[in-house]
């Protein structure tokens, strides 16, 4: 009987912590091209078995149920495939396992931002030949962009997910600084000066930022002349461009509190109702509605980071997640692998996973339906809206980090107070960004 296999994460995490030890004894070379995948049991065997590496967090409860959903399906409408085994992993074995090479996966999901690491390590397979206009249309422009252009004529996968800043607030608290949540601000200064009433009632106004680069990028974001690209390789942002978000950061860090947004502490305060506000993706929510539950004081709502000019772009950036496959010298395998890659993102698959896992996709016909469903997870307005609203976070597939993490030492410099000369820390970290890339 055809079946999709359960997962075999636990095992696999075993045999690489293994190969990690045995090889720790005698420095690495640089890492060699990986090769392709072996061929999968042709049909004369009972047909293919294909393995997925997915996130960790994508094998387990109900996003591993509608994988395994996924699965089922394919396999019911495909006789040349037996079985579809996904392995959980952490992004970062997901990265380590390409580029160490060896035993590699036929399928895989990873961040954009990680997409140059895999498309160097291995031959990626290009699935643009097996690509249709109707399932083209449906996705996101931008990230069908990043995916078709580089180099152009190459198309690396599919896209999924995808994630953004967003802002927490505790409406509890505003009521009672007397700020009415409908009153949202749409810029860093009307953010500012609600954070000045908070701060004298003696609430906690938002943690410290400086434990994340992405997070703390946010702010630089709100910057409609920031220009987030790459071109004669170098970063297409200038130093000028920074130094607004800079300037914004210097007054949010006067507000910060002593631990950091990821801390238990914040999480702890904000749902009993002694931290007003925190930045965070639409992951941080599913806690928040917990504790709604448990607490009827504890009352919140999320809304998009504000411009730091009105009319501008939010103070966020968004990133997104794809699935690849291990190129074959088996082209009846390829174009299976190609036809599985279409069918979970397209409309009628991915809308599942967005409306359960009340997480944006990178499928337009599906998320623009779902978001404006009013019996839809409210969250997923608030992520589609911001997405169509923002910034890339980087330049995928042609650099390996995003531009953020070339001005981390500068923003939390900023943050603690040790950094005050903005124009010169600008100027080093466009040239930071440009080593990093």
């Amino acid at each position: 009987m055809k079946k999709s296999t359960k997962l075999f994460a636990l095992m696999m995490a075993l045999c690489m912590s293994i190969a990690l030890v045995a090889c720790s004894s005698a420095p690495a070379p640089a890492p060699a091209p990986a090769p392709a995948s072996d061929p999968a049991p042709a049909a004369a065997s009972g047909g293919y078995d294909l393995t997925v590496w997915v996130f960790q967090d994508w094998a387990v409860g109900r996003a591993g149920e509608i994988f395994e959903e996924w699965a089922d399906a394919f396999i019911a409408s495909e006789p040349r495939v037996n079985s579809i085994t996904y392995v959980g992993k952490p992004d970062t074995e997901i990265i380590s396992g390409f580029m160490a090479g060896g035993s590699l996966p036929d399928m895989f999901t990873i961040q954009f931002m990680n997409g140059k690491k895999i498309v160097e390590s291995t031959e990626i397979l290009n699935i643009q030949p097996y690509m249709d206009d109707s399932w083209k249309q449906q996705q996101n422009p931008m990230a069908m962009s990043d995916l078709m252009t580089n180099p152009e004529g190459t198309c690396w996968g599919v896209p999924l997910t995808a994630n953004c800043h967003i802002l927490f607030r505790n409406t509890a608290i505003l009521k009672d600084c007397g700020i009415d949540p409908a009153d949202i601000p749409k810029t860093v200064d009307e953010l500012l000066a609600q954070f000045e009433l908070i701060a004298a009632k003696g609430y906690d106004v938002m943690p410290d930022l400086a434990a994340n680069d992405w997070i703390t990028s946010a702010y630089v974001c709100g910057n409609p002349a920031l220009k987030v690209g790459w071109e004669n390789g170098a970063t297409t942002i200038t130093a000028d461009q920074l130094i607004p978000g800079f300037e914004a950061l210097q007054k949010i860090s006067k507000y910060s509190a002593a631990y950091t947004f990821i801390d238990d502490v914040a999480l702890d305060n904000f749902t009993s109702n002694k931290l007003a506000f925190n930045i965070f993706g639409p992951f941080w929510n599913p806690n928040l509605e917990e504790a709604a539950k448990a607490n009827s004081a504890f009352t919140y709502d999320a809304i998009a980071n504000p411009s730091l000019v009105a009319d501008g772009p939010y103070s966020s950036s968004f990133g997104n997640e794809w699935c690849g496959a291990v190129a074959s010298d088996d082209e009846v395998k390829n174009e299976i692998m190609a036809k599985f890659m279409f069918f979970i993102s397209d409309k009628a698959q991915i809308s599942t996973f967005c409306r359960d896992m009340s997480r944006p996709v990178m499928n337009v016909a599906a998320m623009e339906e779902i978001a404006n469903d009013p019996n839809a997870p409210w969250m997923l307005g608030v992520c589609n809206d911001i997405i169509n609203n923002s910034v890339n976070q980087g330049v995928p597939f042609r650099c390996d980090a995003g531009w953020y993490s070339g001005a981390a030492d500068a923003m939390f410099g900023i943050l603690d107070g040790s950094v005050t000369d903005l124009q010169a820390a600008a100027e080093e970290s466009i040239a930071n960004i440009n080593e990093n890339a």
